[in-house]
């Protein structure tokens, strides 16, 4: 296996790059929430050696200073968690939550884009053809919608073009009701990172060189860079034909977007399957989409989504509205908006369709404030 070992400055600047064969040797292992709970120094912190924990609390500062040096040069960060099944002893879905990005995981994080960024700009430097992971600029038009859609939410941007407008967009609506919406939004106005021979940067990382390299044991893309550098260590020579990383780009791509479906459809099934014992279950959720014929909304405590269909809004006569993202009835005025927190109950799963229907609870409190019939 080879390793790229790095030497930074304080200021988080690389200043050596050099690459050696290396071998994994495990002297303490942690889980992710192990590791938070020992940066946080909370009590439930495990015991660590003192060695070990002053190397943690050195990558922590090192991790803090490349996240800010690359959110300084224009990377986004779209907030985009997936859902992680919970099974019992029996195999059995009991639950599940959405994945988060602490510190834990960031640190981590800015250590693989670090290597992955080093390996690129020496293959670069040497003059080799790779199969680097680009990430294309985005189409101006998709930008331009993405920015409509965002002024109707209430978000002041000029020029969806550049990066540190979309970075404060971004920002603002993290901790809003609608940042599902906002990051998907922006999600669908970009490209697809690809793996190609291409020599193009990275977008969403603002990063001008960068392959993957950090995963040769889960990802054929990695292997590949791995055996370059070993031929280059050996031989001093380490291309590829470009032809063969056309299709070899190509290839991995393809089935890298079928793998990410098929994971997808596979955990949306067994949520549902658990779903489908909570039929009439009360449960809070947050619009996340609004359209003519009703509104998507994601339970709170469950990381699925069903769908509310207009015709179960049986209280009124509800008109779309496109430009405010909401549904309000036209006698008794009570709107649903994207990014509203509405009370739910699991109507129907139809597992053949893969999807949910809920219905909106009304409390006694709302029902009372209908005006009487005359």
């Amino acid at each position: 296996m080879q390793t790229v070992i790095i030497d930074f400055d304080p200021k988080g600047r690389k200043t050596t790059v050099s690459f050696e064969r290396g071998v994994i040797k495990v002297k303490k292992r942690f889980h992710y929430e192990q590791l938070m709970a020992f940066l946080d120094k909370t009590p439930e912190a495990p015991e660590v050696p003192a060695d070990i924990g002053a190397m943690l609390e050195r990558m922590k500062a090192l991790a803090i200073i490349l996240r800010g040096r690359r959110f300084h040069r224009g990377s986004l960060e779209l907030d985009m968690p997936e859902a992680k099944l919970e099974f019992d002893k029996d195999g059995r879905v009991s639950g599940a939550h959405n994945s988060v990005n602490d510190l834990s995981h960031q640190i981590i994080e800015e250590f693989m884009l670090a290597a992955n960024e080093a390996v690129a700009e020496q293959l670069h430097s040497l003059g080799v053809k790779f199969l680097r992971r680009i990430h294309p600029d985005p189409e101006p038009s998709k930008q331009k919608a993405f920015a409509a859609f965002v002024r109707t939410l209430g978000y002041q941007i000029d020029n969806p073009e550049d990066r540190f407008t979309l970075q404060r967009i971004l920002s603002e609506s993290a901790r809003k009701p609608e940042k599902h919406a906002v990051h998907y939004a922006m999600l669908r106005s970009l490209k697809q990172a690809i793996y190609s021979e291409k020599e193009e940067g990275h977008y969403a990382l603002a990063s001008t060189y960068y392959c993957h390299f950090t995963s040769p044991i889960r990802r054929y893309p990695d292997l590949t860079i791995h055996r370059q550098l070993t031929r280059w260590k050996r031989t001093g020579k380490a291309s590829y034909d470009e032809t063969e990383l056309m299709f070899l780009g190509e290839h991995c791509s393809g089935m890298e977007r079928r793998a990410a479906l098929a994971e997808r459809d596979l955990v949306k099934v067994k949520l549902l399957e658990f779903m489908s014992k909570q039929l009439g279950e009360h449960k809070m959720a947050i619009i996340t989409g609004v359209a003519e014929y009703g509104f998507f909304a994601q339970i709170v405590d469950l990381p699925v989504e069903g769908m509310v269909h207009i015709t179960t809004l049986n209280d009124d006569n509800y008109m779309f509205d496109a430009e405010s993202h909401s549904l309000t009835g036209l006698k008794f005025k009570r709107r649903y908006r994207l990014g509203d927190k509405v009370e739910v109950e699991i109507a129907k799963v139809d597992m053949a369709k893969k999807q949910m229907d809920l219905r909106p609870v009304i409390s006694m409190e709302e029902q009372k404030k209908k005006p009487t019939r005359k």
